[in-house]
């Protein structure tokens, strides 16, 4: 299913050409992430241990189209992650410098909207610091494959937003000149990462003033739906397990193109690891949401749902038993979640969600291990700031619309 609703999404545009991405033109985009972690855990063995971790990476990239929907340049990025441990008096930097060669191709599915593929190769150098000093040295080389989007707001301007897909380099470290490692690495996923957002610049001599007559939405204010959604979810990357997620929907339109909502769900799976521990996971959870549509062609239309999931996740985890271990994590988490629907009659619609892109936010986790007759507990609070979009994690939501 993860494959088809990519397809879906992709593919059901009609690819056209516009001024912005054609031969001559140029662009230069500035993208960046933030990395926020806040994490508090206490054990019935061990002191209390804060931890904190902040993270910021900036990205520049400058390109030309050498055809139409076809774009090569460089980019250069500079970032920095700063650890501190305050039990310990630990604390750690880590700045990095990048390099690399960027292709892109464009896929045109309307006059705002662009979805491009990039393709990156360079390398990157990433000292670390402690007390003042240099302990390690890291050098690598490799490249990247990334999925983008670019949506202009405005003549010329765009939002910009890109997450990687898969990447495949060679990093060598070193600490006051010994080899620390040399490691070859090739990541393949359909969770992205790494997502940047940021700001686009295009220009040129066949460059659009851009304004687009709007397209007329299919709904109208004060209409209602209801939803059933489902969904398979990747719970854990070091097994097999899934789950199955079912969820009921509410909402109604305040604008023709925006609706409020709200949705319940839950979920369940098993699965053994590659330990041959046994999985067994289950959770629920209510997200109160807006959706965002935007009309593409005929009974199409392009979304963005947005949203604040409050729930529970309990995942217990047992080895031959000898060993359990039960972890219940609480959480309030910001989400968004592309899709795009097709209205099959004046009152049923079918909608594919393509991913979830999670923000992450606060999560409270309560952890207790048996092994053999020792009992430990632990609880970990932490309040984390990381895009990560999973593509694994998409569903197919029927709508049914009373009144039409």
């Amino acid at each position: 299913m993860k494959q088809l609703l990519t397809v879906i999404f992709f593919c059901l545009c009609s690819v056209s050409l516009f001024a912005q991405t054609t031969q001559g033109n140029r662009f230069m985009s500035f993208t960046g992430d933030l990395n926020l972690r806040f994490d508090n855990t206490s054990s019935s063995l061990t002191p209390e241990t804060k931890r904190q971790t902040y993270g910021l990476n900036l990205q520049m990239t400058r390109g030309k189209f050498t055809r139409d929907n076809i774009a090569q340049g460089w980019s250069i990025g500079l970032g920095a992650t700063h650890e501190r441990i305050n039990q310990i008096d630990y604390a750690e930097t880590t700045p990095s410098l990048s390099a690399h060669y960027v292709y892109r191709r464009y896929i045109v599915p309307s006059e705002r909207v662009r979805l491009f593929a990039q393709g990156k190769a360079g390398g990157l150098y990433s000292p670390t610091f402690n007390d003042g000093e240099t302990t390690q040295n890291t050098f690598s080389i490799g490249a990247s494959l990334d999925l983008g989007l670019t949506y202009f707001y405005k003549k010329n301007w765009a939002w910009e937003a890109t997450a990687s897909l898969a990447n495949v380099g060679v990093s060598h470290a070193s600490a006051r000149g010994e080899k620390v490692y040399t490691d070859v690495k090739v990541n393949g996923s359909l969770g992205f990462n790494t997502f940047r957002i940021g700001l686009a610049h295009y220009f040129g001599e066949t460059s659009s003033p851009f304004e687009p007559a709007p397209q007329q939405s299919l709904y109208e204010v004060g209409q209602t739906y209801l939803a059933g959604d489902l969904s398979v979810q990747q719970v854990s990357a070091r097994s097999n397990t899934t789950n199955l997620g079912i969820g009921f929907a509410a909402g109604k339109f305040v604008t023709p193109r925006r609706l409020l909502g709200i949705s319940v769900s839950g979920s369940y799976g098993t699965g053994v690891d590659q330990g041959n521990a046994d999985y067994t996971n289950w959770g629920a959870s209510v997200r109160p949401y807006a959706e965002q549509y935007w009309p593409v062609a005929g009974k199409w239309t392009v979304l963005l749902d947005g949203g604040i999931a409050l729930g529970y996740v309990q995942m217990k985890t047992e080895l031959n038993s000898v060993q359990s271990n039960t972890q219940t994590t609480y959480y309030a988490k910001p989400t968004f979640r592309p899709g795009i629907q097709y209205q099959l009659t004046q009152r049923w619609a079918l909608a594919a969600l393509v991913g979830v892109l999670d923000l992450n936010g606060f999560t409270a986790t309560q952890q207790e291990v048996t092994t053999g007759n020792t009992v430990s507990k632990s609880t970990i609070y932490a309040f984390t700031i990381d895009p990560l979009y999973q593509i694994s994690n998409s569903s197919l939501s029927l709508r049914y619309f009373p009144g039409r």
